[in-house]
C-alpha cells in the first residue's frame, strides 16, 4: 500500500482508512472489550444526552451554561470512547470491513433507525406538551429550549448506531 492510499479519507463516514484498519486490528487490552462495560457506556452516554434536554427547566441563566457545558463535555468524550470501543464500526465503509462486519453494522443501522423514530416522537410529544397553553404558567420562557433541544437530538442520531453496536456486540476473546 502506498501512503496516499492509506490516508484516504471518507468524508461521508468521517473517518480514514488508516484510522479504520488500525481499530480492527488493536489487540490492546481495554475495558471496553467487554459487553457490560459497554453498557455501562451506552448508559452514561444515554443519561447524559438525557440530562443535557432536561437543562431546559434551570432558569439560571449561568447554572444552566456551566451545567450544559459540563454534559456537552461529558457526552463528547463518551462518544469518543463509545466509537472506539466498537472500533469505529458503525463508522467505517463498506469496503473497509468484512461481510460479517458489514452484517453486523446494517442490523445495528436497523435498530439505530427505529430507535431514532422513537426518540423523535418522545421530543414531538415532550414540545407539544409545553407549548400547550395550559403548561405556559409551568414553562414561561419556552422559546429559549429549542436550541439545546435541538443539539441533543443530533448527538443522539449520531450516536445511536455505535450505541446499538456496543449494546449487542458480544464481548471479545481477550477481554
Amino acid at each position: 500500500m502506498n501512503d496516499k492510499t492509506d490516508k484516504k479519507f471518507y468524508w461521508a463516514e468521517g473517518v480514514t482508512k488508516k484510522e479504520v484498519i488500525n481499530s480492527l486490528n488493536d489487540n490492546k487490552p481495554s475495558i471496553f472489550r467487554n459487553q457490560r462495560n459497554r453498557k455501562v457506556l451506552v448508559a452514561a452516554l444515554s443519561f447524559s444526552i438525557i440530562f443535557l434536554l432536561l437543562t431546559i427547566f434551570i432558569d439560571q441563566p449561568k447554572i444552566k451554561s456551566y451545567v450544559e457545558f459540563f454534559l456537552m463535555a461529558a457526552i463528547v468524550m463518551f462518544y469518543l470512547l463509545l466509537r472506539k470501543a466498537v472500533r469505529l464500526l458503525a463508522d467505517a465503509p463498506s469496503e473497509l470491513l468484512d461481510e460479517r462486519q458489514i452484517k453486523l453494522r446494517n442490523n445495528a443501522y436497523i435498530y439505530a433507525y427505529r430507535w431514532m423514530t422513537y426518540i423523535t416522537l418522545i421530543y414531538f410529544c415532550f414540545y407539544y406538551l409545553i407549548n400547550r397553553e395550559a403548561t405556559s404558567v409551568l414553562f414561561p420562557n419556552k422559546e429559549a429550549h429549542i436550541s439545546t433541544s435541538l443539539f441533543s437530538i443530533c448527538i443522539w442520531m449520531a450516536s445511536l448506531p455505535s450505541m446499538v453496536l456496543a449494546w449487542s456486540m458480544p464481548s471479545e476473546d481477550n477481554a
